[in-house]
């Protein structure tokens, strides 16, 4: 039996559930992305903080605080994709 055009199951699903999808999956990105930000500038403060406190200057608590948040933001962006193929794999 093949597929006819009249056939519901033989097109790809379009409409407002497919469309809701799509926004919902971008909206829960923007919200993840936000997490690991805000995430990455805890660890910036607390890399600073604890510069600061050790003594260092202005420019050496900086340079502490910006590695510690870019370290941060490439350790969460590097783990989506490993999230994605383990998930890939079950």
């Amino acid at each position: 039996m093949t597929a006819t055009p009249e056939d519901p199951t033989s097109t790809p699903a379009t409409g407002p559930a497919t469309d809701l999808h799509a926004v919902c999956v971008q909206h829960v990105w923007a919200f993840w992305l936000l997490i690991m930000v805000l995430f990455s500038l805890v660890v910036a403060l607390t890399a600073g903080l604890a510069e600061s406190l050790a003594g260092a200057g202005l420019l050496t608590v900086l340079r502490s605080g910006g590695t510690g948040f870019a370290t941060a933001v490439g350790l969460c962006m590097a783990a989506v994709p490993a999230v994605r193929e383990l998930r890939k794999r079950r």
